[in-house]
C-alpha cells in the first residue's frame, strides 16, 4: 500500500479542534480501510478494536501459534500455525502462514512430527541460517486418552523453506509454554534464547521445568525452576517490572494453576518474582503474547486472551503500573489458543494480537476462528516500545514489518 505523506499545511475544516481533527482523521481511516480489508470490526473501544479474519484453513486446539519472516512469494511477517488436535482426537501436522499483507493464508512444508500441546516460538534461526525462524517445541503424541511426552524439537527456516530437527529438550514434556528473551548470562549461552517452561510429565504430572535454548550454541541448559508447577499455561518475553531488582527483558510464566498466578524471570539474576495474579483465572493454554500497551499505558503490556477459565476474555498487565486493565471481549470463544504478535492485515507499521483457533463451545471440538485485536495506543516516545530482540513492536529490525515471535 502507498503510504500518504501528510503537509505541514493544516487542511482540516474551521471549528473543529487539534483533538477533534485527529479523531477525525482515525474515523476517516477506518472507514477507508473497511472494505479494503473486508474485516468484521468488534468491540470498538478508546483501547482498542478486534477484527475478524479469514479462519485458519485446517481447524485444530492444543496447537501453537508464532511471527516469523513470511516465506518466499508472501511479503513481511507471517502468523505460522503447527501441530494440535482434530475434533476426532486426530494429530495435526498441517503447518499454515496468515500473511497480513494478503489477509490469506498459505499451506506450508508439514511439522515432522505431529503433536499436540507443542510449545511454538519465533526467534533467531540456528548454525548460521538466515533471518528468524519458528521452533516447535515438545508436545504429546499418542491418543487422547494415552499421550506420551515428547522432547523433540523443529525449526522452520521461512529462507530455506524447509524444517530442521535440533537438539531434544532435556526434559520431554506437553503441555508448556515456550518465550523468547535474552540469554541468561554465565552458562555458556549467547545472544537470544528460547525458554521451554513448564508443561507436564509422561504421567501427566505437572512441571515446575525450565530450560533454555541457545540458538547461536545450539545448546540446551537448565535454569532456576519455578516457584509453582503449571502446565497448560502461558508465557512470553517483555520488559521487566522496575522496582523488583529486575531490568531489561523478562520472562513472564502466566496461569496454568487454575487461581490465574503470575510470576517473572529475570535472565540477569536466574530467579523468579511471583507478581499480581491475573484478575479471573483464564485456565488451560490461553493466548499469552507481548505487544505495545492500549491507549493510556506507557511502554509495552504483557496480553492474556482467552482459555478454558475465561474464553472470550481479555486482559493486558503494564509492567510499568503493576496493574491489569480488563480490554473488548474476544468475538469467538477460544479454548486450547494460542496466540502471537504480528503487523495489523493491511497495515505494515502497526501491532495486532492475533489469537487463532482453539475450541469454540467444548473442551474437544476443534475450530479455525481467527481474530486479531488492533491496539489503541497514544502518543509514544521515538522508536516506541521495543521487543526482546531490540526491535521496535511496531516494526522489525531494519524495518521489517513487526516482531518475530
Amino acid at each position: 500500500m502507498r503510504r500518504i505523506e501528510r503537509s505541514g499545511q493544516d487542511d482540516t475544516p474551521p471549528g473543529i479542534s487539534r483533538t477533534g481533527r485527529r479523531h477525525r482523521w482515525r474515523r476517516l481511516a477506518v472507514m477507508a480501510l473497511a472494505p479494503l480489508l473486508a474485516l468484521s470490526a468488534t468491540g470498538a473501544t478508546a483501547q482498542g478494536v478486534w477484527l475478524t479474519l479469514p479462519s485458519l484453513p485446517t481447524a485444530r486446539l492444543g496447537h501453537a501459534a508464532a511471527t516469523a519472516p513470511c516465506p518466499g512469494g508472501l511479503k513481511q511477517a507471517c502468523v505460522y500455525v503447527f501441530g494440535g488436535r482434530a475434533s476426532d482426537g486426530a494429530l495435526r501436522n498441517e503447518f499454515e502462514a496468515y500473511s497480513p499483507a494478503t489477509n490469506a493464508w498459505a499451506t506450508l512444508p508439514p511439522l515432522p512430527t505431529p503433536r499436540d500441546g507443542l510449545a511454538g516460538r519465533g526467534a533467531p534461526c540456528p548454525g548460521g541460517l538466515q533471518d528468524g525462524c519458528v521452533y516447535a517445541i515438545g508436545g504429546a503424541i499418542g491418543t487422547v486418552a494415552t499421550p506420551t511426552s515428547v522432547p523433540t524439537v523443529e525449526a522452520y527456516s521461512p529462507a530455506t523453506g524447509a524444517w530442521a530437527t535440533l537438539q531434544n529438550l532435556p526434559t520431554a514434556r506437553r503441555n508448556l509454554a515456550a518465550a523468547k528473551a535474552p540469554c541468561p548470562p554465565g552458562f555458556g549461552l549467547r545472544g537470544t534464547c528460547v525458554y521451554a517452561i513448564g508443561g507436564r510429565d509422561s504421567v501427566g504430572a505437572a512441571l515446575h521445568t525450565v530450560e533454555a535454548y541457545s540458538p547461536a550454541t545450539d545448546t540446551w541448559v537448565t535454569l532456576q525452576h519455578l516457584t509453582v508447577a503449571r502446565a497448560d499455561l502461558g508465557a512470553v518475553g517483555a520488559p521487566c517490572p522496575p522496582g523488583l531488582g529486575l531490568r531489561g527483558g523478562c520472562v513472564y510464566a502466566i496461569d496454568g494453576t487454575g487461581d490465574g498466578s503470575v510470576e517473572v524471570y529475570s535472565p540477569v539474576t536466574n530467579a523468579w518474582v511471583t507478581l499480581r495474579p491475573l484478575p479471573v483465572s483464564h485456565g488451560d493454554r490461553p493466548a499469552v503474547v507481548a505487544a505495545p500497551c492500549p491507549n493510556g499505558l506507557p511502554g509495552g503490556c504483557v496480553y492474556v486472551a482467552g482459555g478454558s477459565g475465561a474464553l472470550r476474555l481479555v486482559h493486558a498487565y503494564s509492567p510499568v503500573t503493576g496493574a491489569w486493565i480488563t480490554l473488548p471481549e474476544t468475538p469467538t470463544p477460544h479454548r486450547r489458543t494460542a496466540g502471537t504478535v504480528a503487523p495489523c492485515p493491511k497495515e505494515s507499521t502497526s501491532p495486532c494480537v492475533y489469537v487463532v483457533a482453539g475450541s469454540p463451545d467444548s473442551p474437544t471440538a476443534a475450530g479455525g476462528a481467527t481474530e486479531a485485536f488492533a491496539v489503541e495506543r497514544g502518543p509514544e516516545r521515538p522508536g516506541g516500545p521495543r521487543d526482546q530482540d531490540g526491535g521496535n513492536f511496531s516494526g522489525g529490525p531494519n524495518g521489517s514489518a513487526g516482531p518475530r515471535g
